[in-house]
């Protein structure tokens, strides 16, 4: 009888054991979920940036007689993310801005010359696809279209808007299950007309707008 206690009790041991510790991993667990934004949530995310690129060549315009460059400098927007049931995926709704200048392409070590201000505006929507998502880091892909708008601030001007997309790679910290910081880098392509009549060219000279940035953000989950 006595060795029957001990052989239950020596069954019981390693019972209770593997029950505290599956107890342990499911509260660990439960507080790892509490700590994550939830993926059916809306997403609220201001943020700034530093974009680059973006060449308006002299045949896509009247106004100037040479190529002149966008300045690299800085951006801001916000995004607002819609969460696509319970996948992940958000519908991303975007408004960008950059103020810069124009400047005139110049040789090596020539001082670059301003040519006038110029307000690059982007307004897109897009689809967010997360993958390989945990609860330090959330990387994820974007992609999205709609329009560019390009504005030099010149007397008897007007503003351009044309079609533009983009596509790029971020990555999403949860700070808490409301906040994250978010890291994006981001490509932008726009189409621009060529006033030039030689085809020849349009076939062998890309002329339209690209541009690149990267961005960091603080995100709101609700």
């Amino acid at each position: 009888m006595r060795k029957c206690a001990v052989l239950l009790v020596l069954f019981l041991i390693p019972t209770a054991v593997f029950a505290q510790s599956d107890d342990d991993w499911r509260r660990r667990r439960a507080r790892d979920y509490r700590d994550t934004p939830r993926e059916s949530a809306f997403e609220l995310t201001p943020f700034v940036g530093y974009r680059w690129g973006g060449t308006i060549f002299a045949s896509q315009t009247f106004i100037f007689d040479e190529d002149v460059d966008v300045a690299d400098s800085a951006n801001f927007g916000i995004n607002f993310g819609i969460p696509l049931g319970d996948t992940g995926m958000k519908l991303e709704l975007m408004a960008n801005r950059q103020s810069s200048e124009l400047e005139t392409e110049s040789g090596l070590f020539q001082p670059e010359q301003r040519v006038a201000d110029i307000d690059v505006t982007y307004l897109h929507a897009g689809l967010q696809i997360p993958f390989a998502r945990s609860r330090n880091a959330v990387p994820y892909a974007i992609v999205s279209a709609g329009i560019a708008n390009l504005d030099p601030q010149l007397s008897g001007v007007s503003d351009e808007t044309k079609f533009s997309a983009s596509a790029g790679l971020g990555v999403k910290v949860p700070m808490s299950r409301a906040l994250a910081i978010r890291l994006e880098g981001r490509g932008y392509y726009t189409t621009l007309e060529d006033q030039n009549d030689c085809a020849f060219c349009d076939y062998f000279y890309n002329r339209d707008f690209y541009q690149g940035e990267v961005n960091l953000g603080l995100t709101f989950s609700f």
